[in-house]
């Protein structure tokens, strides 16, 4: 029986917790024994308990997330130093731990999580690491440099989830591109859900257009809503929707920017669209509203890797995204969907436009998106992929 800790750090159920629990789920549990490291007693927690996993929760470890997509600002340099500390400390728990509890391999979920990497090899395990975001520059290129080897000095196998952050990474034989990937039985093109139409008090002739992400600037909310509000007036029926969080007011989120940004979107929807441009909240129903969508709009400002993409074209969606690290692997520009220059509200409208007065090539680029998905976001293929990945590290062993 091959042991395997898997150690996650993120409290909220997203891509990087998903994406984990589909690949666990694909082990042979005659061949592995997997159990989960959570950083915090959380609904990420939650996720892999309830799957029967063993889960381990130790709020006493941090990761050190000074590996964000963007960097702290300058002002925030003292909780910088407080995260050094604290991955100093998350060091050495994590060498008793591993001198308490042995495994054959660790596989870590994330960059920010170098505590354990160091710790694990030290402890003579194979390190399987996960780089689930680009390794951001910061200011002075320091802490990417750090990061970087890192990475390099203690991973056994390092498993970008898309080219764009293999290339922040050094050059290595032991990188290997393993995309994020769909279940296709949840995400299932033949899917109708028309009580989510019901629900949101729409027609069955108004075509949605979708952004996930909430209110954040990374995500291009700003620019999506601008986009919205040129092609509302030239499509009368169609709707735009975002779902996902939005911050409320508070003295944290006034201090952070997120609340002054978020009233910066809610002011750029003119009074008589705000039934037409609108927040929805946080949705458990993506399939669901996928399904009765008819666009998917990912306007990032910032490369990473866009989840929404890929299960969008895995229910047939064509998507519009913008043409930067990550999403530019994810759509065949004219045949998936359309990529336009980042922070162009001008090209998105245009594209989002072309698409909803031309349902037939609607209907082409969402045949041709699940095709694409099946071929490079299959769960089955990429798990395989990291098992036979698994497989080598041992027998090198």
């Amino acid at each position: 029986m091959i042991r395997i800790l898997y150690v996650h750090h993120g409290k909220g159920i997203g891509g990087a917790p998903l994406s984990l629990l589909y690949l666990i789920r694909g082990l042979d549990r005659k061949k592995f024994e997997p159990t989960v490291l959570c950083l915090h007693e959380s609904e990420a927690a939650d996720l892999y308990r309830n799957e029967g996993i063993e889960t381990i929760v130790r709020e006493d470890m941090a990761d050190f997330s000074h590996t964000n997509v963007l960097w702290y600002p300058w002002w925030q340099f003292p909780k910088t130093v407080l995260r050094f500390i604290q991955y100093l400390r998350t060091k050495e728990l994590a060498a008793v731990f591993f001198r308490q509890r042995r495994f054959d391999l660790v596989h870590l979920n994330t960059s920010t999580l170098i505590a354990f990497g160091k710790a694990a090899h030290e402890a003579g395990m194979k390190v399987a690491w996960h780089i689930r975001e680009p390794v951001a520059k910061g200011y002075f290129g320091i802490r990417r440099n750090w990061i970087r080897k890192m990475v390099d000095r203690y991973a056994d196998a390092i498993f970008p989830i898309c080219k764009y952050d293999a290339s922040q990474l050094i050059a290595s034989e032991r990188i290997e591109v393993v995309y994020n990937f769909v279940d296709f039985e949840q995400f299932d093109a033949s899917l109708s859900a028309p009580e989510v139409r019901n629900e949101l008090g729409l027609s069955d002739d108004q075509p949605i257009v979708l952004m996930l992400g909430g209110s954040n600037p990374i995500k291009g909310t700003h620019e999506y809503i601008e986009a919205a509000v040129k092609v509302a007036d030239k499509v009368p029926e169609a709707v735009f929707l975002i779902a996902g969080s939005v911050p409320e007011r508070s003295l944290r989120t006034a201090v952070s920017g997120s609340y002054r940004y978020f009233r910066r979107c809610l002011e750029a929807i003119p009074e008589r669209m705000r039934e037409r441009i609108r927040f929805i909240g946080v949705r458990q129903d993506i399939p669901k509203l996928l399904s009765e969508t008819a666009i998917l709009v990912f306007p990032s400002t910032v490369a990473h890797f866009a989840r929404p993409v890929i299960e969008a074209s895995a229910m047939g969606v064509p998507a519009v995204a913008s043409d930067i690290g990550g999403p530019k692997e994810l759509i065949l520009h004219g045949k998936t969907g359309y990529l336009v220059p980042p922070a162009d509200s001008e090209a998105l409208a245009e594209s989002i436009r072309r698409l909803l007065e031309t349902p037939e090539l609607r209907t082409e680029m969402g045949k041709n998106g699940i095709e694409f998905a099946r071929q490079n976001f299959d769960s089955g293929k990429n798990t395989e992929q990291v098992i036979q990945a698994y497989f080598r590290l041992l027998e090198a062993a």
